[in-house]
């Protein structure tokens, strides 16, 4: 299922979506002379090429990033508790060994820099596919345990989506009679996760990894914010899946709390 959900988000999304549209129109062309097919090859190669160059230039992945608001921050809020998203791994598909992507890595640090000291911490995050050995959350508070001296006093093991963490989570913290957090994640992700959070139960005081400020590199600016590279491409994708996700959970009810 998690793979399908992956595969039909991809086809939304640059760079599959516009190659795909090139591919269209390469088979098009070979419609009869004069037929309304082969009429809109051409069209549809220089839109699908045009949709590809623009979406790889820094010029939109910054003008896209924007798009996705901010998270509400709850003024008053007393935090009873840190809760942590996982970000992703890294898996050596040949011996099995596992450890946290960068952008998990990024999450734990700053939680345990940024978070308060006195406040337990969660840890969010499961096996999103099942070739993976650890849950998420292992590895997560194998690092805040081992090497960063901070304790971890509760675990999700079993949430694969942004949902499932919220209500995961909020499961979790009910049973403590925690109802306020601190959440911690990077800030275009911050949006979506805190409204659902939200709507799990949970008020979020939003403790976001980077902010908005951060989506135009100085070394990409002047003429090179209009040249296409591999790094503004990634951002691209990154920012049009949050914003696929934000409509997408605007209109889906909350999932089960997952077991494992």
């Amino acid at each position: 299922m998690i793979e399908f959900h992956t595969v039909m988000t991809n086809l939304l999304m640059p760079p599959l979506a516009p190659l795909l549209g090139l591919l269209l129109a390469f088979f098009l062309r070979f419609s009869p002379e004069g037929s309304l097919l082969g009429r809109f090859a051409l069209p549809l190669a220089v839109i699908s090429f045009a949709v590809l160059w623009i979406s790889a230039t820094p010029a939109f992945s910054s003008w896209l990033g924007k798009r996705l608001g901010d998270a509400p921050d709850l003024a008053g809020v007393s935090p009873e508790a840190v809760v942590i998203l996982g970000g992703g791994r890294y898996r050596d598909g040949e011996t099995g060994s596992e450890r946290l992507s960068a952008t998990s890595l990024e999450r734990v640090l700053w939680a345990a820099q940024q978070a308060p000291k006195k406040l337990p911490i969660l840890v969010s995050g499961g096996r999103v596919y099942r070739d993976e050995r650890a849950a998420e959350s292992q590895l997560m508070e194998a690092l805040l345990e081992d090497k960063l001296s901070r304790t971890v006093s509760w675990r999700d093991d079993c949430s694969r989506t942004t949902a499932e963490n919220a209500v995961n989570s909020a499961g979790i913290l009910r049973g403590a009679d925690v109802k306020s957090i601190v959440l911690v994640t990077h800030w275009w992700h911050m949006p979506r996760a805190a409204a659902v959070f939200n709507d799990a139960g949970l008020q979020v005081q939003p403790l976001s990894v980077g902010s908005a400020a951060e989506l135009l590199p100085r070394a990409q600016g002047g003429v090179l914010r209009r040249v296409p590279s591999a790094a503004a491409l990634l951002r691209t994708q990154t920012y049009w899946r949050e914003l696929l996700g934000q409509a997408w959970y605007r209109f889906r009810p909350l999932p089960p709390i997952r077991k494992c």
